[in-house]
């Protein structure tokens, strides 16, 4: 008894395309929504701050460097 339960596979609910794009859109809409808080977060400014700061300073010793080639 036990084998033909094991023998059959369980039949699964086909997705229909307008579920998954119902899918996707919810996950969009959901990723859209996690960056616009990321974007908006003090950390995301503080972070974005101090990589321009970094990439000036960079860009200035370039500069010195190249100057004295």
């Amino acid at each position: 008894m036990e084998a033909e339960n094991i023998s059959k596979p369980e039949k699964k609910p086909e997705d229909t395309p307008e579920k998954k794009q119902s899918w996707v859109d919810k996950t969009e809409a959901f990723i859209d929504e996690a960056a616009e808080k990321i974007h908006k977060s003090e950390t995301y400014r503080k972070a974005d701050q101090s990589l321009e700061e970094a990439t000036k300073k960079l860009f200035r010793k370039a500069g010195r460097w190249w100057g004295k080639l």
